[in-house]
């Protein structure tokens, strides 16, 4: 039995994984698969595999790019998801912020530096035509810690996605002043390169049994309920969701949206420029 520690946030982008572990398919074919939810994000999983505490992690396209960029110890295997994600851009519901045009001079909360929440910023400043180097970044750890970065008043402006912040902004906690789709698909899996060379094998058969989880999930009837009852939330939200987000049907790598992510992450001085594409990937 192959034993394969896997990360990824606990969000209902990876419900297709709990669904995978828990079918016993993959115990069928050798693989004892360990799931470790990651409330820090991308940037937390980067420090973990590098810490040999995972083998495969779900990461954001572009902190995937950016870690192996900054010698990280993994390659990219296959996009998860052949969609955006769509960030909301957050301030506390007491902020005299009213629009996305003021949030420049601000503080940013950010998980992790390499995290999504750190790199679309960026993104978003760059759209913006905003000098990027002017940033200002405070590490909040996950999500808690920005909602109490808000309370405390130690940061000003939060991106994260929509539909898991939607209950604080519900409440009235947090407040949407807008919103910033990746412009690319949004998740990746990655596999640390000793895995790789030892179990490459097993890797592929993972994600291949994973994404035909969420094929299955994605054409159920019940889909809506099962996710909202899930992960609490509400079904017209999980329905908006459904609309724009697709999961891969196959392990690809598609080369052409890494190279583009590629790209723009050296546009925003975020990757080296000598940094090569074909450094971020493996083919299984």
């Amino acid at each position: 039995m192959t034993r394969l520690r896997i990360g990824g946030v606990p969000e209902h982008y990876n419900l297709p994984w709990h669904m995978a572990r828990k079918s016993g398919e993959l115990q069928a074919q050798g693989i004892q698969p360990e799931w470790t939810d990651f409330y820090e994000g991308t940037g937390g999983m980067i420090q973990a595999i590098k810490n040999d505490e995972l083998d495969v992690a779900v990461l954001l396209t572009e902190g995937a790019i950016s870690g192996i960029s900054r010698s990280a110890n993994y390659k990219i295997v296959s996009f998860y998801t052949d969609s955006p994600i769509i960030w909301g851009i957050h301030v506390p519901a007491d902020s005299d912020i009213v629009d996305v045009n003021e949030i420049y001079h601000h503080r940013y909360a950010i998980s992790r530096y390499g995290s999504g929440s750190h790199l679309m910023p960026y993104v978003h400043a760059r759209e913006k035509q905003w000098p990027v180097h002017k940033l200002q970044f405070r590490v909040i750890n996950n999500l808690d810690g920005a909602r109490m970065a808000f309370r405390e008043d130690k940061a000003d402006v939060f991106f994260w996605e929509k539909f898991t912040t939607k209950p604080y902004v519900d409440n009235g906690e947090f407040r949407r002043i807008g919103e910033c789709p990746t412009p690319w698909s949004c998740f990746v899996v990655v596999a640390s390169h000793q895995t790789l060379a030892l179990h490459a094998d097993k890797v592929k058969t993972l994600i291949e049994v994973t994404l035909q989880h969420a094929q299955k999930l994605y054409q159920d009837p019940n889909r809506v309920s099962i996710i909202a009852d899930k992960f609490d939330l509400l079904p017209e939200d999980v329905e908006a969701w459904f609309e724009y987000t697709k999961w891969a049907k196959k392990i690809e790598l598609k080369k052409e949206v890494l190279a583009e992510t590629t790209e723009t992450l050296k546009d925003l001085g975020l990757v080296h420029q000598k940094f090569k594409v074909e450094q971020t990937y493996h083919e299984l």
